[in-house]
């Protein structure tokens, strides 16, 4: 089942941009993972505390923040790159819809990352990024190394992102992000395929359960990903020199696999809402193939039945019981009305 969510603070009443923590601790400590690069070098160094390296002007400068619950720690960092305390507030509220603002020194998008577990099951969180020209702000809830592949990716040299500033650096850490939204749609939909099978060829009552969870989960993706098409939206058409316009076919691009996320969740439910039809309509062929078989049996017997009261009366003078073979003649006849009875219902092809 989904990951349920508790509040441990309340910001009610309090004024706009106050940093509180608002969602479930995932992580005991702020740990911060520090990658300055260009074409040719790359540095990358682990942080814990309030410790901030400077950035560079001839290096890409990647903050990657890794675990919210450290108040003090997210406002130091907030202030040392003079980052809005309302986008401070937002990074702490981990509830937020996915968002994009616009601020004087940088960009600020906030989206939701969802991926499975080893049991398969839904884990989401929150990734609010903070974009300048030079210096790249991440923020995630969890400890785990959520953009571990663009790390390995950065430190090996591969794809363009040495050869581009933060906003390529940007869009390859949504483009991954979305990525996982791919898969775990894949994985959905092989699910919805063998229930189908299993609906059709071995119907169990469980399946029910099973489309109602995996309604949830599509439901929980689709809360994520129809605001991204907004962000990304806005990405496609933002201008400055935050922005390499070289860069912005790479941006439509993830533009459109956003889409094509909305479109598959979207067929997706239409999917299990056909299954959940099916899985009632198999119910009710069942229960009237039961109730079919049942009639069958109980129009059968109802003329047996009829024989047997007949001889079961207390009268004295019932003169068959005194013929020698009467027993005998009694279950032929019996016999031959089922015979009888069992074909003409197959003849009508009610059996």
């Amino acid at each position: 089942m989904l990951r349920k969510r508790k509040r441990h603070h309340t910001k009610s009443g309090l004024p706009p941009g106050t940093a509180v923590f608002t969602g479930e601790i995932k992580a005991e400590t702020t740990e911060t993972t520090v990658v300055q690069y260009n074409e040719t070098s790359v540095d990358m160094d682990t942080l814990k505390g309030l410790d901030c390296p400077s950035s560079s002007d001839n290096l890409v400068t990647w903050f990657d923040v890794r675990g919210l619950s450290d108040v003090p720690a997210i406002e130091h960092i907030g202030k040392t790159f003079n980052v809005h305390p309302l986008a401070i507030e937002d990074v702490l509220n981990v509830n937020q819809r996915p968002k994009w603002d616009d601020y004087d020194n940088g960009i600020f998008i906030t989206v939701r990352a969802l991926r499975l577990d080893e049991n398969r099951e839904i884990i989401t969180e929150q990734v609010s990024f903070f974009l300048e020209k030079n210096v790249l702000l991440t923020f995630q809830e969890d400890a785990d190394d959520l953009f571990k592949v663009i790390r390995e990716r950065i430190k090996n040299g591969q794809g363009k992102v040495r050869h581009k500033r933060t906003d390529y650096l940007a869009y390859a850490l949504l483009d991954y992000i979305v990525d996982e939204y791919i898969t775990l749609l894949e994985h959905t939909e092989d699910k919805i395929e063998a229930l189908e099978t299993e609906i059709l060829n071995h119907f169990t009552t469980s399946v029910r359960s099973q489309i109602y969870r995996f309604k949830q989960q599509l439901s929980q993706v689709r809360r994520a990903v129809l605001p991204m098409r907004d962000v990304i939206g806005r990405f496609t058409r933002e201008e400055g020199e935050i922005v390499d316009p070289a860069n912005q076919v790479y941006i439509r691009d993830l533009y459109d696999h956003v889409v094509r996320v909305i479109e598959t969740t979207e067929n997706q439910r239409d999917m299990l809402n056909n299954l959940d039809d099916l899985y009632n309509s198999e119910q009710s062929n069942r229960a009237n193939h039961i109730m079919k078989v049942l009639t069958i049996v109980s129009a059968i017997f109802i003329p047996l039945t009829f024989i047997v009261g007949i001889y079961g009366t207390n009268f004295d003078v019932l003169p068959e019981l005194h013929y020698p073979n009467g027993y005998f003649t009694m279950w032929i006849v019996m016999i031959l009305i089922a015979v009888v009875q069992l074909i003409y219902f197959r003849w009508k092809k009610w059996l």
